[in-house]
Formats: structure tokens, sequence, C-alpha cells
């Protein structure tokens, strides 16, 4: 029988409008892995595969993967599960315009497996709201939320019942764009509403494998309608708030992989009487990039402060300006003024008559029980290192930090990167905007509401104070050091979504209380015997401790003048933390958020250090650590310049500059791989956070090296940021620019809605070559998950654009 699928070079099927990728990916949490179809531009359908239930969600048993294999037009993936003992294979190949899928067992499954075990295929909801699905006797349209019904059975309390049951599943037959028939060979399909069991869930099709038999215990056939005069609209990627008269202004254009000849792009001006056309040009053809075609129209030599629109074929983009000062109001902003605020722990945080959440975890923390490995990557080791028994309150934890990403704890690395940044933004930038209000000890934060004190350095301080707490909980001990972090010690509750101030009762846990009973001590504050605190994971890691001492040591310069007590103790700390590393072994005790590479962040300490206090002994550290500057510096070289006055040694400064020059072409090349001219190398997350980073390093190199670095690498990724990216054209940062991820995946997505300012990772690899960014969608965290240190980075880059191209220099 001819087919029309064909299977390329990188092992995946493809036809007109249609991409059919084997296991490419694994990362079935978040919706990557297995059989992944990709119709008409959209990933509609992914994580097929045999899993042990019908609606698996986050920490479900997952089965190893092993080698794809394929011979002519078959492909075949062996995988396990290795608890189960269940061996199987998963085999595919094209018959005609479907795709056959078939199961083989290594042997029949166990008794206690029957009926339990089958193959998923789960569908992406954004893509059926709104359509129907015809399955059985059953023909429904597929709700748009969540709707049940479940079920009590045996031990699950929680057991979802299926939409609707039958031997052919036909999806959106009124929709050509995204019309796909699943049929059973054998046996019977189920679809499941996976949202009822998890709030990330997607639509799944599944069907139980046959017991009693090895060979073909499942057997699909599955059609996906293809348009083949169907091409993908052009995306013009630009920045959705503008471009500042001096830079270069490019918009790339993102093309169906099949175009041939390119249309003439347009630049519109906008004025009060509509559109008239500023410069047209036919885009510069830069080739083929992952799966798509791309072009760029430069329009540079457009200087004239004004709104613009780009206008391509059919597409047009949002209006955005050129002027001057384009990244001085309402870019930056929203995350310092809203985001941040918004994300503060341990206050009540309120904006006019909106409540953002109450004052929360005042009963942080219980010490973490030791020896313990956490569901989210923290580690407790054998000791806990501090005065606290497992279970018992640490007191001192209850200030300062931010709620990290899309959920609620308090990582100190984070935390430490993040306070850093800020600080640095105060000095580099003179930021000095003030319009929230911080009441620490009324635990209170009014936004909007301007009380006298810069934001950044209430910021800072907020920060400072959470970075202080495991030193004052260990003060008096041998060794007084930095906490891991503090995380909820169950499922139930790091999933929570909702006001913050509802995740625990607020009272100190007290386990020798009776049911009911509370007590109540002469602070005023309350103990009870419910048992729902957070964990505090107390390890001590050089590393960690090094990033927290830089942290600290800035942070005492930007605090200097309005809260010398909480300076004076940060730079103490700092020291006291210098001084204890110094004289002994690093010790390195990996988890979750904890940075490893303690030469690196030893440099940046003595830098902070010495720039804080001005002390030679910070000053011949780093000349001690010379020689390890070509193995760090690419981490560290920000630090580094900004010391470069304060070290005044033109020994080091050549070898400084000279690995900088050494590193250019090698940069320079993998800068020039893709049409954006970013460091595009996403593992599962977007790249938005670590391209940040390295901008906020070439910015401080800039400043002393203006002859090494081009500003437009900093300004390239700027415009990545507010839009310039594969896949689509949002503003990866939360209502900045005329067109923003506004359903995001921050502790709010539950409403799909979003926080001001939040600046998300953006486009993933969906691999081997597909650029995804789904929008409006806030149930995949690595593309539109917030975290605070890409937050801090977002401002500092906005920032540090704005000063490359209004400095003069």
């Amino acid at each position: 029988m001819k087919t029309f699928w064909t299977l390329n070079e990188q092992q995946y099927f493809e036809a007109p409008g249609l991409a059919a990728t084997v296991f490419h990916d694994f990362y079935p949490e978040g919706k990557q892995g297995g059989l992944t179809l990709i119709q008409h531009g959209e990933r509609v359908a992914a994580c097929g595969d045999v899993r042990l239930e019908p609606t698996p969600g986050q920490w479900r048993p997952l089965p190893k993967v092993g080698e794809r294999q394929v011979e002519g037009e078959r492909v075949t993936v062996p995988a396990q599960f290795q608890e189960a003992d269940i061996r199987y294979t998963v085999r595919l190949w094209p018959e005609g315009e479907s795709l056959r899928v078939a199961v083989d067992l290594a042997e029949p499954l166990p008794a206690e497996w029957e009926g339990k075990i089958g193959f998923n295929l789960e569908l992406y909801p954004g893509a059926l709201f709104g359509k129907t699905f015809h399955l059985g006797e059953t023909a429904r349209v597929f709700p748009q939320q969540a709707n049940g019904p479940m079920q009590r059975t045996g031990d699950c309390a929680q057991c979802p019942v299926p939409l609707a049951n039958g031997p052919t599943l036909t999806v959106a037959p009124e929709d050509p764009l995204r019309r796909l028939v699943i049929e059973s060979l054998g046996g019977e399909i189920h679809l499941y509403d996976g949202r009822n069991t998890d709030a990330n869930g997607w639509f799944v099709a599944r069907e139980v494998i046959r017991s009693g038999v090895t060979e073909n215990a499942l057997e699909w056939r599955i059609t996906s309608h293809s348009d083949p005069e169907w091409r993908r609209d052009p995306v013009i990627c630009i920045s959705q708030v503008g471009y500042h008269p001096d830079q270069v202004k490019q918009a790339i254009l993102e093309l169906d992989p099949r175009t041939e000849t390119l249309d003439t792009a347009v630049l519109k001006r906008l004025d009060a009487g509509g559109l008239t056309t500023t410069w047209a040009d036919l885009p510069a053809r830069w080739g083929r990039w992952l799966a798509y075609e791309y072009a760029i129209f430069d329009f540079s030599a457009v200087r004239e402060p004004g709104m613009y629109v780009v206008q391509y074929g059919e597409q047009r983009t949002p209006p955005f300006a050129i002027h001057p000062e384009i990244y001085q109001r309402d870019v930056w902003q929203p995350t310092l003024e809203t985001y941040f605020p918004v994300q503060m722990c341990h206050v009540e945080v309120r904006d006019g008559t909106r409540v953002w959440h109450g004052a929360c975890h005042l009963d942080d923390a219980l010490q973490a029980p030791a020896p313990h490995v956490h569901f989210d990557g923290y580690r407790q080791y054998d000791e806990t290192e501090t005065p606290y028994a497992p279970g018992e309150h640490i007191p001192h934890l209850d200030v300062g930090g931010w709620h990290d990403a899309g959920d609620y704890d308090l990582a100190a690395g984070s935390q430490a990167r993040t306070t850093h940044t800020l600080a640095l933004i105060r000095e580099l930038f003179g930021v000095d905007t003030d319009q929230t209000t911080v009441k620490q000890d009324e635990r209170l934060v009014l936004l909007h509401t301007p009380d006298g004190t810069p934001d950044i350095v209430e910021q800072v301080a907020h920060g400072a104070l959470n970075l202080l707490s495991g030193y004052r909980a260990t003060a008096g001990t041998e060794h007084p050091h930095s906490f891991h972090g503090i995380i909820e010690a169950t499922l139930a509750q790091y999933t929570h979504l909702g006001d913050a101030a509802t995740m625990t009762d607020n009272h100190i846990h007290d386990p020798s209380l009776a049911p009911g009973q509370i007590r109540c001590d002469e602070a005023g504050r309350i103990y009870t015997s419910r048992n729902d605190d957070r964990w505090a994971f107390t390890n001590h890691d050089s590393a960690l401790e090094y990033m927290v001492a830089a942290a600290l040591a800035a942070s005492s310069r930007v605090l200097r003048g309005y809260e010398d007590d909480l300076a004076d103790e940060c730079l103490r700390t700092a020291i006291q933390v210098w001084e204890y590393e110094q004289a002994h072994a690093p010790v390195e005790q990996r988890a979750a958020y904890v940075p490893r590479g303690v030469e690196a962040q030893q440099i940046v300490a003595a830098v902070e250090l010495l720039l804080t206090t001005g002390e030679e002994r910070y000053r011949a550290r780093l000349l001690e650590l010379q020689p390890i500057l070509e193995k760090v510096g690419r981490w560290v070289g920000g630090a580094i310049a900004r010391a470069l006055p304060a070290i005044n040694d033109a020994d080091f400064t050549a070898t400084f500059r000279a690995i900088l020059e050494a590193g250019n072409a090698e940069f320079a090349a993998e800068l020039a791989s893709n049409p954006f001219g970013i460091h595009w190398r996403p593992h599962v997350w977007g790249v938005g956070w670590q391209i940040q980073q390295y901008a906020v390093e070439l910015y401080q190199l800039w400043l002393t090296f203006p002859d090494l670095i081009d500003r437009e690498i900093v300004l390239r990724v700027v415009n990545y940021i507010l839009g310039c990216h594969p896949a689509s054209n949002v503003s990866l940062t939360s209502g900045v620019g005329a067109r923003s991820i506004t359903a995001a995946y921050g502790v709010n997505r539950a409403e799909w809605s979003y926080i001001p300012g939040g600046m998300v990772s953006g486009v993933a690899l969906i691999r081997p070559d597909f650029p995804e960014l789904k929008d409006p969608w806030p149930h995949l965290w690595q593309q539109t998950e917030y975290v605070m240190p890409g937050a801090a980075n977002y401002i500092f880059c906005v920032l540090a654009a704005d000063r490359m191209l209004n400095s003069g220099a």
C-alpha cells in the first residue's frame, strides 16, 4: 500500500502538514515524550506510551525508555517499568494515510496488573475547547473546565470516570486542521479528562492492554487529517515594546519550511490619521533553522520616533515604538512595582481593593527529617547541622524572601541570586523609584503607595532578611550557616493554588499539644497541634555559603543609609562566612537550587567583600585565584570586571582580557548559528532566563571593555524577551508590550491569569526540531513559569539596554 508518511533523517515521520515524533523527548511530566503528533503547526497530542494509570500526573511511575531502533519504515522503542517488572516494546509504522501503533510485551501481564496497565495518548486541550469528540454512542463538546465525574474505587477516593468509551475516537471532525481519528483494532478506547486529577492535565485516550498475550497486546490506527494546501502563517518576530533609534532594528520572519519565494516586507508608521508606508524591502533569506525557514527584514535606517507596525503578506504586528526613551517607562517598572511585591512571603500584599495574598507562612518552619530526599529535589543529609531535632520548630525563619516560581518555596540559591542582582541594579543604574509601601513590622505591603524609600532598597532588604534567617537560627553554635531552603512537606500543600495565607494555619506546630489544643507565648505567637508547617532543609554547602555571602555584602552597600542595622548585620555575616570557609575545606552537599562551582562562587564573594570593605585580604585572594580564571571566567566575568580598579594589577587585567578575547570567536559562532543571534540551547525549559544571565555578565564586561563586547548582543537578548523569538512574537514579560503572556504559570494560574511584570522562560524545544510556546496555556511550567532570578535579570537587562543606548558611549 502506498504511503504518504515518510521517515526522515531525524527518525520521525512526516506528511503534508503533519509530523509524528517517536520518543525523541522524554519529559512526560511536562507533556513531552512518547509518540507526539504535530498537526498543521500545533502539537495536538503527546506522551503516547504505556502507563500504569489512566491520567498519570507529575511524580507518577515512569518507564525507562531504551534506544529507538529503525528498520526500513518501521520504528521500534523498547521500555520497561522496573519496579513493576513489565517490559514492552512500542512499534510504529505507516499504513496509507495512517500510522499504526502496536505494543508487544516481553511476557504476559502479571495477574496484579491485568486490567490496569494501558496505552495512553494525551490530547492538548487548548486545541480542542469548543470542538466535538465522538466515541461509541457519545458525541459531546470538549469541556472548557474539568467537570468530572469522579468515583470511589477501592483505595482510590478520586478516580476519574471516562467521558466516553468505544472502539473509535473521532476528534474535531468539524475542523479540517484538527480532525483526528484513533481506532482500536481489538479493544476499547476510553477518553478521560486528565484535569480531573491534575490541574495541568490533558485529555487522555487510553486502552487497557490485553491480558494473556505478548505480541500485539494493543493495536491502534491513528489518522491525522492533512490539508496538503495548508501553509503555516508567517510569524513576524519583533520586540513588542519597540526599539531605540540607534540600535539595529530587525524583524525575524519565521516561515513555512516550503516557502520558496519571499514577499516584500513593509514598515508602516501609525499616526492619528492611520498607517503610512515608511520602509519597504525584500527580506534577506537566512535559511533553515529547526523546523522553519527564516528571513530578516532590516529597518535599522528608520530613526524617526513614532509608532510603527511591520506587515508581511497578510500578517501585521501589533504596534511598537521607535523612541530614545523606549525602555524608560512601563517596561521594567511592572516587574519591580508589582511582580516582586506580589511574590513577597511572610507579608500581606494589597493593591487598592485587591488583596493579592494575606500574611502567609508565619509558622515557618520545622526542621526537616534527616535523612530525607524531598519530591522537589531538596535533600536533608544524615545530620541536621542545627541545634534542632527533626520536626522541631526553628525560630527566625518567618521573615523575608519571595515565593519562588509558580509555587511557594524559598530556595536559598534563588533568593541569593535574586537579592544580589537587585543590589547590583541599585548600584549600577541608580534606580530610585518609589511606588510601594513596605511595613515589615506590620507584615503589610501596599502597591502603588509611595512611602519615601526606594522600592528596590526595600526589595533588597526583604531578600536579605531571608538570607540572614539561617544564621540567626544557628547563632551561638559552632558554625552558623545558611539553609538550603524552605518548602512544603506534602504534595497536597506543594500543589496548593490560591491565597498563600491558606496553605498553613500560620500557627506553630507543637507536638506536645493535644488535638485541638492551642497555646500562646509571651511574644503573642500561637501554637497548635496541627502539623501543617513547612520544612527547612538545613545542611551546609560551601558554594551556597559563598553565594549568600556575596549577596549579603552587596546588599550591605545598598542598605546603608536606609537600614543601617540591617546593613551592618549583612556585612558582618558575609565576613563571618568568608572567614569560616577560608579556614575549612570546601563542603559539597548537593540538592535542588544549591549552586555548584565553589571556586566561581568564592571569586564573586571576594569581589563583593573587596568592593564593600576595601580590605587587602580579599584583593590578595583574588590574585591567588588568577590561575583558575580561564576555567570559571564565563561565570564570574561581570564581577571580575567591576573589581578590576580595586584589584589594580596590570598582569591580572591582561590575563583576564586575554581570556575574554580567546572565547569571543567561539561565542560569536554560537550566536551566528540561529537567526535570532542569541545562545539558544534549551534542555527542558525555555532559554529566556539563561540568555539574560549572560547578558547581565556581558553588560558589566562592556563597561570595562567596550571594544570587546558588542552591545547588540545584549540588545538582542532584550528583543528576544520582548517578543523577537521563535514560535510566536508574544512578549515573555506579562503585561509588557502590546501582546504578552497573560495566562502564565504563576500562583494564580488556576484563574488563567498573570502577575504584571512576571517573566517566563519562553519557547521550549520539542525534540528534535519543533520550537513551541503554547499561548494561552498556563500549565506548562517549562514554557510559562515565572521565577524570581529571571525577573531580576530582566530588570537589569532592560536598564542595561537603556544605558548602552543613551549613555553616549
